[in-house]
């Protein structure tokens, strides 16, 4: 059972072990996927996206989320109907003078840590010594669920959206050849190129930013760069893996830029396989989060911000 805080806020007893914090993320993922809608999007309450204020989700620092905790946050902020981006701890909240109100259910998102054995004996291999890495879940509340913060905290600055043909030159500033013109948007591995339909084929320019984010990531999975589509055209699961990583980079992309989540295509004929990946591979998620993340970050290293060119026109 939930434990409730002083101030009756339900904060669930921590999950300390890598497999409960895995298939918790895991069943939060289905349980949206299994709804035909992805997490991370917003396509069944546009209204809600429309007045989330743009951008990553944040600490209480200011300190922007990565990885599996953007995805997380942002469908928990789509879902609960939050304008607000800032996430804090009870102890947070406490720190401030706040408290979190009565009632008000927490938030889980995942803690990524490293941590050193203790020495059992003075003979103990040098291996057994080695640093490992860990994760585990915390709790968090959206600002919005918090009463008495101080004036001015979680200050957020809307983020102004960029000229969606900016990620495009966005991508080619890191390297990217692109070839706009065709009927299909797709990476082809064997000449290393970007493929995309003009503007106007597009719905809106910004299908059009978050279909050139995902080709994009798929991009960066070359095998002389990340190296993360071995299988992809020959293995249903594999592909099904580099689909959803390349999903979830275009979801991080579109944060960092000032697109709200209901900017993303409908990908949803992977539905099946995702649902599929997600039951035999607990873990199959976090993966793909992680590598979208570290994809993301392979193209910042090169090109700067995507942020940063919220002031590029088209040509």
């Amino acid at each position: 059972m939930p434990r409730p805080n002083v101030q009756g806020a339900k904060v669930p007893p921590p999950k300390r072990s890598a497999q409960e914090a895995a298939a918790h993320v895991t069943a939060e993922i289905t349980r949206f996927l299994e709804q035909g809608v992805m997490p991370w999007r917003a396509p069944w309450d546009a209204e809600r996206a429309h007045a989330m204020t743009p951008g990553l989700p944040l600490r209480a620092t200011g300190e922007a989320y990565k990885g599996a905790n953007v995805l997380l946050l942002w469908a928990a902020q789509i879902s609960r109907g939050y304008a607000k981006r800032t996430w804090l701890t009870y102890r947070n909240a406490e720190a401030l003078g706040a408290h979190v109100r009565k009632g008000e259910k927490a938030t889980p998102v995942i803690y990524y840590g490293s941590a050193t054995p203790r020495p059992e004996s003075s003979e103990q291999s040098e291996d057994a010594a080695r640093p490992y890495r860990f994760l585990k879940l915390f709790y968090v509340f959206n600002t919005e669920q918090c009463e008495n913060l101080p004036d001015g905290f979680a200050a957020e600055i809307a983020l102004t959206p960029i000229d969606p043909p900016a990620v495009v030159h966005w991508l080619e500033r890191a390297g990217a050849r692109i070839h706009i013109g065709g009927a299909s948007a797709h990476y082809s591995a064997s000449t290393d190129t970007i493929h995309l339909p003009p503007m106007a084929a597009f719905l809106t320019p910004e299908h059009a930013a978050a279909t050139a984010a995902h080709e994009g990531v798929h991009w960066v999975g070359h095998e002389s760069r990340l190296d993360t589509l071995k299988g992809y055209f020959t293995d249903r699961t594999l592909r099904a893996r580099e689909e959803m990583r390349a999903e979830c980079g275009a979801a991080i992309i579109g944060a960092m830029t000032g697109l709200a989540p209901y900017h993303l295509e409908d990908h949803a004929a992977y539905l099946a396989d995702w649902l599929t990946l997600l039951k035999s591979d607990p873990r199959a998620f976090l993966s793909a989060a992680a590598k979208a993340q570290a994809a993301v970050d392979w193209l910042i290293a090169r090109a700067g911000h995507p942020g940063d060119m919220a002031d590029t026109k088209a040509a």
